[in-house]
């Protein structure tokens, strides 16, 4: 098919379903026509696949586009832009592939047989490839560094950069070739032009960490000694304006401020981390649930069908609901366990309500074909991003997660350090003095530790609240030592059932590192953890008393009190958020670059 027409529209129903199918990239570069080509078996050849959402970016009245084809079946999405099409064929071709594996060309949309066979090799398909090519604005246009997309929300675009071997990001890019670093963090990688004076690739493990701290730092590369030039450039491609309107005393106060070090890109830093994965494999798992937890999809179901493949899992695409993201769920826990993995999605959302039906995962997020997961929460609807706080745990500091198995209804049984509490419900005054150990959860109850000996959780008489010891855990930062911002996350279960006695998880607390000693004393008791929380409809009872109450042990992410004559305590998140209030945005860079 040729590229130039504007009304074109491909039409796969007459292909054989269950193959694979790649783009031609030569075809599309050198001549201008779309050549797709199928295997009947999985080709060894090298190829490069597309990461992209399937409703990107919108046209700016300045934007410059080219022709542009649909495909039928998939109308509903944006159409296929030529310029990005060539631009990513470039891209492969740059990186030594002369095919690409793009999902809207290579599955046929009207074929429900073809698009099941697909999603169960999806993971293969990434897998196999030679390079993942992130398109973030979508295959209409390319976007620029520092332009928002929705790409970090969207669930099957987890695993197609996890999967392969590397990935880069393909942007609009004016600015010639040149050594990009995360503002001075990280050492300086290539960034490789595609199509000259118009896109450009940089490898994706920067591109998250030049997100996390707002900034990216490029140098050209010269062509003479005189045209080298050297400049701080925002990038926000995969982040979001902040929430808060920027302060009178913020330099320079006329720009807008990006949300630094957010959760759902740290996330991803963190999965393709090689360093801490090697430490630790399973911060990588830990990392999968959590972002995976702020990602939507237009069926809920796919939030598990996309990530299955990470865990060495396969499901029937066909034997779940589109609906049935619960059900999904168990199925991929319990392969998981019986493969001898761990629960790597407890505590993966701490700060969220435990779902009802099934409480050691965090309340599910509602899913959407566009925008951020979302979730209903006592301050009205937020974003799980918001919510979610970019910390991982650290199994050789104190214990691993637990490991065991979950039945059918998501009971999960399994062995750890736990003691029975006691709660406080007396609020602190001239009448109740404060105990010396009470712990405040993050519903806002508080609790202590039974002074009498610690009962099994299996005995029909014992106590029905037990602090369970999950793990030791840390705050990330590009760059810097995995050991610092420690805290240690016990969660508070509760038994709603006796014959066999089972618990569900009502919150979560927080201890400080000096904790430990104590925690470590506590006996290993086995417990069977998950189901329906049956004291949910009271909860807002104790929601409403929660202003009311003194924190004690409650984690947050300000830092230690100051005392008046101290110093002010300069964090690397200052001057992240320094450096990114005075990078330049890229058109404005690109308007002025070659000027002498």
């Amino acid at each position: 098919m040729a590229l130039e027409s504007t009304s074109n529209l491909l039409d796969l129903s007459h292909t054989a379903p269950c193959r694979i199918r790649l783009v031609d990239c030569k075809s599309v570069v050198e001549h201008g026509l779309l050549r797709v080509v199928d295997f009947a078996e999985f080709p060894t050849i090298a190829y490069a696949a597309i990461s992209y959402p399937w409703r990107g970016v919108s046209i700016n009245p300045s934007d410059t586009i080219d022709s542009a084809f649909s495909v039928r079946g998939a109308e509903h999405a944006d159409p296929v832009g030529v310029d990005a099409l060539r631009s990513a064929c470039a891209a492969a071709l740059g990186l030594s592939c002369a095919y690409l594996w793009v999902d809207r060309l290579s599955i046929i949309q009207t074929n429900k047989t073809d698009k099941t066979w697909q999603i169960r090799n999806m993971y293969k398909v990434y897998r196999s490839c030679r390079v993942c090519v992130v398109l973030a604005g979508g295959l209409r246009r390319l976007v620029r560094l520092d332009e928002e997309t929705p790409w970090i929300h969207r669930s099957w675009t987890l695993q197609e950069v996890l999967a392969p071997p590397s990935t880069v990001v393909l942007i609009h890019w004016k600015l010639g070739p040149g050594r990009a670093s995360s503002g001075g963090i990280s050492t300086p990688v290539s960034v490789e032009e595609a199509v000259p004076d118009a896109s450009a690739y940089i490898p994706l493990p920067l591109v998250l960490q030049v997100c996390t701290t707002g900034t990216l730092s490029f140098t050209s590369t010269p062509s003479a000694p005189h045209l080298t030039r050297s400049t701080m450039v925002k990038a926000c491609i995969f982040s979001a304006l902040q929430q808060d309107a920027p302060r009178a005393d913020e330099i320079p106060f006329w720009q807008p401020q990006r949300r630094i070090f957010s959760p759902n890109v740290v996330a991803v830093a963190v999965a393709l981390d090689d360093v801490l994965v090697a430490s630790d494999p399973e911060i990588r798992s830990y990392a999968v649930w959590q972002s995976a937890l702020m990602r939507t999809s237009s069926r809920p179901v796919d939030m598990v069908l996309s990530i299955m493949g990470l865990f060495g899992v396969e499901l029937d695409p066909g034997g779940f609901h589109e609906n049935d993201r619960r059900g999904a769920t168990v199925a991929l826990a319990q392969a998981i366990l019986a493969a001898g993995g761990c629960a790597s999605w407890m505590g993966a959302a701490f700060r969220l309500d435990p779902d009802q039906c099934l409480s050691t995962f965090p309340q599910f997020p509602r899913t959407s074909v566009a925008g951020a997961a979302l979730v209903r929460t006592k301050e009205g609807i937020r974003e799980v991003s918001q919510l979610v706080g970019p910390v991982y745990p650290i199994q050789d500091a104190l214990v691993p997660l637990p490991r065991g198995r979950m039945d059918a209804e998501g009971y999960v049984t399994f062995t750890a350090k736990g003691v029975p509490l006691v709660e406080v419900l007396d609020t602190p005054g001239p009448d109740h003095p404060q105990p010396s150990e009470v712990f405040q959860a993050l519903d806002g109850s508080r609790w202590r530790i039974r002074d009498d000996s610690p009962s099994s959780p299996t005995d029909k008489t014992s106590v029905n609240t037990y602090a369970i010891l999950l793990g030791w855990f840390h705050k990330y930062h590009p760059g810097a030592s995995p050991a610092n911002g420690e805290t240690i996350l016990v969660i508070i279960a509760q038994q709603h059932l006796r014959q066999p006695v089972r618990f569900h998880i009502r919150s979560f607390l927080t201890l400080r590192a000096s904790h430990k000693p104590q925690v470590l004393r506590w006996p290993d008791c086995e417990f069977c953890v998950g189901g329906p929380d049956p004291l949910a409809e009271g909860k807002s009872t104790a929601v409403a008393k929660e202003e009311h109450l003194v924190e004690t042990y409650v984690d947050r992410d300000a830092p230690w009190p100051r005392m008046p004559w101290s110093k002010p305590i300069v964090t690397a998140e200052d001057e992240a958020v320094r450096k990114a209030r005075w990078a330049a945005p890229q058109q404005v860079l690109e308007r002025h670059w070659h000027q002498d």
